[in-house]
């Protein structure tokens, strides 16, 4: 499960919370809360705070209002969604697979923004029927602040620079206009670098000038937005780089097995020791493959309980580990690696052990690449 908490399907996407929600959840409450004791006096504070709840938890629907949206539009322009998550910086709507047109990738950006200003535009009609049926001002002033932040997002999120959504939308133009997908994204990300450096200039003047605080908060924003663009270009640069390869051509093939029925102590000393690899696919008697061991699971047994303990109970279970074909796409592989399943893939052709691929592989496989061929698909590093 990791960092995130999946909570079952919405809307027929998988639905996620990152732990992070609970810091944006207290920092929306706290910052209704403080708020309106100046533009609703009159109040008990428990009375601020419970309204700062409700405001943090509606707001919060309101991003996953703005995500959901993404996803739907992505499913109607036949683009697979892996999932919808919520975090500190709002919610990633994951896809599945590549978006076929610069036009779909347009409608997929722009939706989500257009979600948010929309919602915007809502709370301050319902501020305004709230105040003219003479509601406790208390609830208008915070259909007001829902409106604000929902108008801020939105704008804010039409910045044109990756990852925001203003730079898929450029992308999407660029794309249109230059007929290259990647010249499109790689002209986001330098999009998404020049959205950083302004924030950060700006948060710095603003912490010298005006709110400390305002300006460390607008600092780390665009810190992370030129780290996440910088990540993003890297990523843009692997898939290019990796375009056309097959697993087969990184894999290293015919890997050595691990018997499930030995002992941790038994494996060390007559498959590990004076042995290059650090991962090793577990074989049971049947001659199926029912694990991969590495040295991480090895470092996790104790000394005194090596000489008690199996191979195949101190292995990586076969759900954890990503399975591939000889076949399939490198980039699709690369992406699907996980810590938790080892960094590596095992390479099965039907039911027989082919191969075994780690991330190394293939980033040596690019480095031969850019070698072979200077300049051919960018720097990746």
């Amino acid at each position: 499960m990791g960092e995130h908490i999946r909570l079952g399907t919405l809307a027929g996407f998988r639905f996620a919370v990152h732990w992070s929600v609970l810091v944006i959840l207290w920092l929306f409450t706290w910052s209704l809360a403080t708020t309106l004791s100046s533009t609703a006096p009159g109040h008990s504070s428990a009375t601020y705070w419970l309204a700062g709840a409700v405001g943090a938890i509606v707001l919060l629907a309101s991003l996953l209002a703005h995500e959901l949206t993404h996803a739907i539009v992505a499913r109607r322009g036949g683009v697979p969604v892996s999932d919808v998550t919520l975090w500190l910086f709002g919610g990633v709507t994951r896809l599945g697979g590549e978006v076929p047109t610069a036009e779909t990738e347009f409608r997929i950006a722009i939706s989500g923004p257009v979600t948010s200003l929309a919602l915007g535009g809502v709370f301050a009609a319902v501020a305004i029927t709230l105040r003219h049926l003479g509601i406790a001002n208390i609830e208008v002033a915070v259909a007001w602040w829902l409106s604000g932040i929902n108008l801020l997002l939105g704008v804010f999120n039409l910045l044109p620079g990756a990852p925001l959504d203003g730079g898929r939308v450029l992308s999407a133009y660029l794309w249109r206009r230059h007929g290259d997908k990647v010249r499109g994204e790689l002209g986001a990300t330098r999009g998404g670098r020049i959205v950083g450096y302004v924030l950060i200039a700006f948060g710095l003047f603003e912490f010298l000038a005006a709110s400390m605080v305002t300006g460390v908060w607008t600092v780390f924003i665009g810190w992370f937005l030129l780290t996440a663009a910088h990540a993003e270009e890297r990523h843009i640069l692997t898939r290019q780089s990796l375009s056309g390869l097959k697993v087969f051509d990184a894999m290293t093939a015919h890997p050595h097995t691990a018997p499930d029925w030995i002992t941790v102590e038994q494996f060390i000393q007559s498959y590990v020791l004076g042995d290059r690899h650090s991962a090793y696919p577990v074989e049971s008697r049947g001659n199926s493959i029912v694990g991969l061991i590495t040295l991480a699971q090895l470092r996790q047994v104790p000394p005194d309980a090596r000489a008690t303990t199996l191979v195949r109970d101190a292995a990586i279970p076969m759900d954890q580990v990503v399975i591939a074909g000889p076949q399939e796409p490198l980039i699709g592989v690369l992406e699907r690696l996980t810590p938790s399943g080892g960094a590596r893939a095992l390479v099965m052709d039907h039911d027989t052990l082919v191969g075994i691929v780690t991330a190394t592989d293939i980033s040596r496989l690019i480095d031969v690449r850019n070698v072979a061929v200077p300049g051919r698909f960018g720097r990746v590093s």
